[in-house]
């Protein structure tokens, strides 16, 4: 149908109008100055506000266009940084050497950020990535900036430059950097400089109102910028302050190397709290236990082995003031997946209600069954066996006694739990027998009969706890349905005989009619569980009475 000359004018008008209130479609300016190759990807280096400046671009940008910005040291262990250019994100960095996160350098910074945010749309929350003395421009600006940062990856971070490079702690300092310190903020003395509350550790409740998660990866062993001085005093009090801080510590490594073999954990946090538009997945299974595991967090992870390059960790759910009472019991939990699938996070309830009991709370992270890969079973079970020797040897360091140790685990996790104590080696191997069992549902019969002889293969009876029981055997709690048809009853009946013929301890709780897992979907049947557990644990000695 043809319109006439003045529909054409008002649809016209219309238009116009539509066009001026909808988004700007045009694209975006590209980046200016010389372009270059980083690995693989196209660099601009061009000035802002007088400094050098980079950004290093994605191939096709992720919606809202997210990005990175580093404090210093860019390029410096660049696999979180590819990962992150291959999913869409943009990587930038802002060159103000010896400024040290000083007023000058959060000036500096706020025109870069305008700049991209601006000119270039760049999405208005940033991932800061802080490592080393790049901590103090990070936390420095995001201070003053909180509702423009999406989180924060500090890596053995500086985060009060009394620590370093003042040195006025356990590190070594830095004379030089010292005085940088006193002339880029403007001091006239020692004195006033360590009055100072400008710091990171001075001004973290902005950064906590804004619900600013934090990641910090470090050493134990830092001389140069001390964990405790630095990460651990922000972290304290961020938490205090209602903040989220991960932890990830690396036992008896320095201030170098930076950054972890897998990246896998930075790239996953930073895309997690830094893309624009992401699916937002439950984190645990959509049960009792799954959605309690949601609202969880360990204190810290601490790196336990490495393999083929790839660091595994225990999530750590420290008791409150474990300082005062230490030595303190411990309780790792394993969770299960057929030893094929699972995550720590599933078994969060469990290491959780005991480190309210006054344990170090322990949920295990292993290597999982994968033909492609070439681990097996085994190697499911050597990393429960490593696992509970790194918390013997490290008991002083972790607070715990290594005289009581309970294991526990549910499914193929109860599998891997009962089978620490297997062919444990000389006896002047460290043990990795625990002092106690706490058995949810297991794979305990690894025979025909039971679940996982395909899985295992010919030697499946060595891995099969019913087929293995002899006196000696720790004091155990199992729990197990008549209706389980993935781990059949009848297994863990004849597990029950085998440690009562073999003179061992043995409680045993029968759920009639419970299937697989049937107390993680009930919340009643949990808590019932985890009482009752809770009262094997006194009644051995295992865990003091609750007062």
């Amino acid at each position: 149908m043809l319109c006439s000359s003045r529909q054409f004018v008002v649809l016209s008008a219309l238009l116009t109008c539509l066009l001026a209130m909808a988004p700007n479609v045009q694209a975006v300016e590209s980046f200016p100055g010389k372009v270059s190759d980083w690995n693989g990807f196209k660099r601009y280096d061009f000035e802002v506000d007088g400094n050098p400046a980079l950004v290093v671009t994605p191939e096709k940008a992720a919606p809202g266009r997210p990005w990175v910005w580093h404090g210093e040291f860019f390029g410096h262990k660049p696999n979180p940084d590819i990962e992150l250019l291959n999913r869409g994100f943009h990587i930038a960095y802002l060159r103000v050497p010896d400024m040290l996160g000083s007023p000058e350098a959060v000036s500096h910074w706020n025109t870069f950020y305008a700049e991209l945010t601006g000119k270039y749309e760049l999405a208005d929350k940033v991932a800061l990535v802080g490592l080393s003395r790049g901590g103090l421009y990070c936390y420095n600006w995001a201070a003053k900036n909180p509702t423009k940062v999406a989180c924060i990856y500090g890596d053995a971070p500086v985060c009060d430059f009394k620590s370093w490079p003042g040195g006025f702690g356990k590190g070594k300092g830095s004379t030089r950097d010292w005085k940088l310190v006193l002339e880029r903020y403007g001091f006239e003395s020692d004195d006033e400089a360590r009055a100072y509350d400008g710091n990171p550790v001075d001004q973290l409740k902005p950064l906590a109102d804004a619900h600013v998660p934090l990641l910090h990866v470090y050493g134990n062993a830092d001389d140069v910028v001390p964990w405790d001085e630095n990460t651990g005093l922000l972290a304290a009090r961020y938490r205090a302050l209602g903040g989220q801080i991960t932890l990830i510590e690396k036992p008896g490594i320095g201030h170098h190397p930076h950054g972890l073999n897998d990246s896998t954990p930075i790239v996953e946090f930073i895309e997690r709290h830094a893309s624009v538009i992401r699916e937002q997945k439950p984190l645990g299974r959509n049960d009792a236990v799954g959605k309690a595991s949601e609202t969880l967090e360990p204190s810290r992870q601490m790196v336990y082995q490495v393999i083929d390059g790839k660091e595994y960790y225990l999530h750590l759910f420290e008791p409150e003031g474990l300082a005062e009472k230490k030595p303190v019991p411990c309780f790792l939990v394993i969770h299960g997946g057929g030893w094929t699938g699972g995550e720590p996070r599933r078994m969060y309830p469990f290491a959780d209600y005991f480190a309210k009991r006054g344990m170090l709370g322990v949920s295990l992270h292993y290597r999982l069954l994968n033909k492609q890969l070439g681990t097996t079973v085994f190697d499911c079970v050597a990393d429960g066996q490593t696992a509970v020797r790194f918390l013997r040897t490290h008991a002083e360091e972790l607070g715990i006694d290594p005289d009581k140790i309970v294991v526990s685990g549910g499914s193929a996790g109860g599998h891997v739990a009962a089978a620490t104590q297997f062919f444990n080696g000389t006896p002047n191997d460290v043990s990795a027998k625990p002092n106690g069992l706490v058995l949810l549902f297991p794979v305990i019969d690894t025979s025909s009969a039971g679940y996982g002889q395909a899985k295992i293969g010919e030697p499946w009876e060595q891995l099969s706890p019913v087929h293995n029981v002899a006196k000696g055997w720790p004091p155990t709690i199992l729990f197990h349905g008549t209706a389980d048809n993935v781990t059949p009853f009848a297994g863990a009946e004849a597990f029950a005989a085998a440690m009562k013929e073999s003179g061992n301890t043995l409680r045993f709780h029968i759920h009639e009619g419970g299937d697989h897992g049937y107390l993680m979907r009930d919340e009643a049947l949990f808590q019932q569980t985890l009482k009752q557990t809770e009262e094997f644990l006194v009644e051995q000695n295992l865990l003091p009475a609750n007062r």
